[in-house]
């Protein structure tokens, strides 16, 4: 009685067929995500990692170091590689906070007072990276995130050091 070598073999199509569909349906559902990550600036350790979507919307909540008042700002992850500043928002005016609308290269910011903040919009901020020194005395440097987690970054930096945050793909060969 001779063997057939297929017989070996009968469900292996299904099953290959099964994994290369599990595999595009990861691919596709993860398609629009990507990592925020905090990196201290020097050494380049990852302090803080988090998937985030496409689109979502976080802020940098900060005290302003002269006025003593909150600043929000809002950041929006515009694709895999890019974060774009939507807005900042505060309640009085300070040092280095405008008090109207500004020109710059690539745009011309709007400005509204609304809700008892004066309100700078932004239209064409990107950063591949934000560059920030995480403040030792007054500021408090918070990211907060839609899905209510908070990181503060004296909880993962000492006052004073330079990080910066950014996004990354998920899968990436260079991190």
């Amino acid at each position: 009685m001779k063997k057939s070598l297929m017989s070996t073999f009968t469900g292996a199509h299904y099953v290959v067929f099964f994994l290369l569909f599990v595999c595009v349906f990861i691919a596709y559902a993860l398609h629009n995500y990507a990592f925020f990550e905090v990196k201290e600036h020097f050494s380049g350790e990852v302090l803080f990692r988090k998937p985030v979507k496409v689109g979502t919307v976080f802020t940098l909540e900060y005290v302003h170091s002269v006025t003593k008042q909150p600043v929000y700002e809002d950041y929006k992850i515009e694709d895999k590689r890019i974060l774009s500043m939507v807005e900042m928002r505060y309640d009085s005016f300070g040092a280095n906070l405008p008090v109207g609308p500004e020109k710059m290269a690539e745009e011309t910011t709007g400005f509204i007072v609304e809700d008892g903040y004066y309100k700078v919009l932004y239209e064409n901020r990107k950063f591949a990276k934000v560059p920030l020194r995480v403040g030792q005395v007054v500021a408090d440097h918070t990211l907060v995130f839609k899905d209510g987690s908070k990181l503060r970054l004296l909880d993962v930096a000492e006052g004073g050091a330079f990080v910066e945050f950014y996004v990354r793909p998920l899968l990436s060969l260079s991190s």
